[in-house]
């Protein structure tokens, strides 16, 4: 589903609205005309920041109170027992930073503050609705800077666990079918709804769990600094709390991403410094460290330029310095005419000079991901029912499903087999001049930075993107008119 800009900038002034100057402040005036907001959604995001309206000092402006007293009391559960008093501080050893959830501690406000004074931590930042109230302690004596480092995680990530269900359940089908094709038994297939019922019970255990954990050091983990994020609806938090922890990082509500048919997420864009406490520390450039030049690597750079037009070529593969690389491109009669960098990699465009023509439309090898899953199930699949129909022997077919089941995945992953400047080449193939482009970033194996600025290069800006299972994140680029 894809949101235009305007909409999401709406979205954006909306959210620091609500969260940077709704903040607290005794008397706040607002200009919806400056803000380029409607009244109503302006006295909207006034009132769900606990704000009522006095009247205006002065025309065109809203004049707004902050008056708690007149809505309904944040989260507060009251004092609680001394296990679980004991159980916060347990929790606190070795820890730098620790989100505490006062519904799931089951303790108030004043019992976190006084064990993590304990412990030698501070509330660093708070944020609360009705449904709980999260506080973020951090240990006393650390640098000022934004807010990191996080939590160290102790347990596995929640995505890391429902993969190794899935790929357990994957294993027990393939053995399932495997004993049934060297028995000529049926019962062993009974594996297959068995595991999916474990699968999904699994999942849902699992988002329980999680939700029920006093540990949440992935309740910020998304918010590291790039440009937009995707957030999954965290279990046991509210949307509401959700957005104020992202506004801490200068991040605020973009609009809604859509994955498969039930599956929602949070799109937040990067729109301020994010500053709790302290001063920022200095934001290096970013830079990638270029390798030390391997011997031969000279050669394989000549060897892939002979009689190229244009030629993408990657630092980290290469294993050569961008001069020396412009130095012998200049050889083969090639210049470099634009260079893009993050901490990942540095990339390098060659061409002819004079440039190339441009010709016909070209294949896009993002393509290939579909094209050679389809292919593998039409040779197996199909071609074992062919041959099970023809000689009558079922163990073909259930050879053929196997093959099949095991064939598929990673086919939807086969272009990162291939070197990694080619890859890079191909990703720019993407953008072939057509008003809006889709494609499946993670075939690439990209940074996004570095998508972005390809899809800069050729006259695109990033527009949207979309979660999936099966091959990663869907992206829209728009072209510039």
């Amino acid at each position: 589903m894809t949101m235009a800009p305007p909409q999401q900038a709406w979205l954006l002034r909306l959210g620091e609205l609500r969260f940077r100057v709704f903040s607290g402040a005794p008397v706040v005036e607002v200009s919806p005309e400056q803000w380029g907001l409607d009244a109503g959604s302006v006295r909207q995001a006034a009132a769900s920041r606990r704000y009522r309206e006095t009247p205006p000092d002065q025309p065109g402006f809203l004049r707004f109170e902050f008056a708690p007293g007149f809505f309904p009391p944040h989260f507060d559960p009251g004092p609680g027992t001394d296990a679980d008093r004991r159980r916060l501080a347990r929790l606190l050893g070795g820890q730098e930073q620790f989100w505490a959830s006062l519904r799931r501690l089951r303790l108030s406000r004043a019992d976190v503050g006084a064990v993590a004074a304990a412990a030698g931590m501070a509330v660093a930042a708070e944020v609360a609705d009705t449904s709980d109230r999260l506080l973020l302690l951090r240990r006393n004596g650390l640098p000022d800077e934004e807010l990191r480092p996080r939590t160290v995680r102790r347990g596995p990530a929640l995505g890391v666990v429902q993969g190794v269900v899935a790929v357990v359940c994957v294993l027990g089908f393939a053995v399932g079918i495997g004993i049934a094709a060297k028995s000529g038994r049926q019962w062993p297939l009974l594996v297959i709804p068995v595991g999916l019922g474990i699968t999904i019970g699994a999942q849902v255990l699992i988002r329980a769990v999680a939700g029920r954990s006093p540990r949440m050091p992935w309740l910020d983990e998304r918010f590291g600094g790039t440009s937009r994020v995707v957030v999954d609806p965290p279990p046991s938090v509210s949307t509401e709390l959700l957005g104020e922890v992202a506004s801490l990082y200068g991040y605020f509500f973009a609009g809604m991403r859509h994955s498969g048919r039930n599956n929602v997420s949070f799109l937040f864009a990067k729109c301020r410094p994010g500053l709790v406490f302290g001063t920022p520390a200095p934001v290096p450039p970013a830079v990638f460290t270029v390798p030390a030049e391997t011997p031969g690597r000279e050669q394989w750079l000549r060897n892939h330029l002979d009689g190229r037009a244009e030629l993408w070529v990657s630092v980290r593969e290469a294993k050569l310095t961008p001069a020396r690389i412009a130095e012998i491109a200049g050889g083969e009669g090639l210049v470099p005419v634009a260079e893009f960098a993050d901490t990942t990699d540095r990339i390098v465009l060659l061409r002819r000079d004079p440039p190339p023509p441009v010709t016909g439309r070209r294949f896009r090898m993002s393509f290939a991901g579909f094209l050679a899953p389809a292919a593998w199930i039409l040779l197996c699949f199909g071609g074992s029912g062919l041959t099970t129909a023809i000689t009558g022997d079922e163990r073909v077919f259930a050879i053929g499903f196997a093959l099949t089941f095991l064939g598929v995945p990673p086919l939807l992953w086969v272009l990162r087999i291939f070197p990694r400047s080619v890859r890079v080449g191909w990703l720019a193939g993407e953008f072939t001049g057509r008003d809006t482009v889709r494609f499946f970033s993670g075939q690439f194996d990209v940074s996004p930075e570095l998508v972005r600025q390809i899809a800069a290069f050729h006259g695109y800006f990033y527009l949207d993107e979309t979660s999936t299972n099966a091959q990663g994140t869907l992206v829209t680029y728009g072209r510039r008119r």
